[in-house]
């Protein structure tokens, strides 16, 4: 028998404020449930320290997948994936590098 993924979570379940961070430096994007349907995504805003991420100014949109969460470009593009780990995601899961992305403290 074959694993199978886990459902993909609903935008509802992961809207909201987000700190993406990385060797110290962070920055923190909103995760809306408006459909941006030329990227295939939801709306995605940053909201403080863009040139803390090299591609943040890029993204527009996000998608839920099962196993992550991708972040996109206006095209539906992927910049960035990050997998799910047990408290949030990153986008390197086969070492300590790699960027994190994690509910903001406070948010739901």
């Amino acid at each position: 028998m074959g694993s199978t993924l886990p459902p993909v979570p609903l935008a509802r379940d992961l809207a909201g404020d987000w700190v993406l961070s990385d060797a110290g430096r962070s920055c923190a994007i909103h995760l809306w449930i408006d459909e941006i349907p030329n990227a295939n995504g939801y709306r995605l805003t940053v909201d403080t320290c863009p040139e803390a991420c090299n591609f943040s100014m890029n993204a527009v949109a996000w998608r839920p997948a099962p196993d992550g969460i991708s972040l996109l470009d206006r095209e539906g593009s992927t910049l960035i994936f990050f997998s799910r780990e047990a408290n949030g995601y990153r986008s390197d899961i086969a070492s300590d590098a790699g960027m994190r992305m994690d509910r903001k403290p406070g948010a739901r």
